[in-house]
């Protein structure tokens, strides 16, 4: 006997309600929100900076990334490191050669 689509024996499942998906789908909405405000505001605090300062904070940041990233236990440091690699990216200073160096970190 061929099985049919719809069998009387098996219960019929019922979509499930648009607002029941609601609380997922805003609580992914404000996380993006706030990255994307935490990246907008490192780059308006940068570039509030003067120059010279910019360019002190930039070689400090780039010190502290290759002793901490570039080193043996760089495994260990890995939260920090990609948050280190995000925030050398957004200074006007970190050339190509820079972003090819904070690629692996991304």
């Amino acid at each position: 006997m061929a099985s049919s689509k719809l069998d009387a024996s098996e219960p019929r499942r019922l979509a499930r309600p648009w607002w029941r998906d609601l609380p997922g789908w805003l609580l992914l909405w404000t996380l993006a929100a706030v990255a994307l405000a935490s990246t907008c505001s490192d780059r308006r605090s940068l570039q509030g900076l003067s120059a010279g300062d910019r360019a002190a904070l930039y070689q400090r940041t780039s010190d502290e990334f290759h002793t901490l990233c570039e080193g043996p236990h760089a495994g260990d440091f890995l939260p920090r490191c990609r948050e280190q690699a995000r925030f050398l990216g957004s200074f006007p200073e970190c050339d190509e050669a820079c972003r090819a160096r904070l690629a692996p970190w991304r």
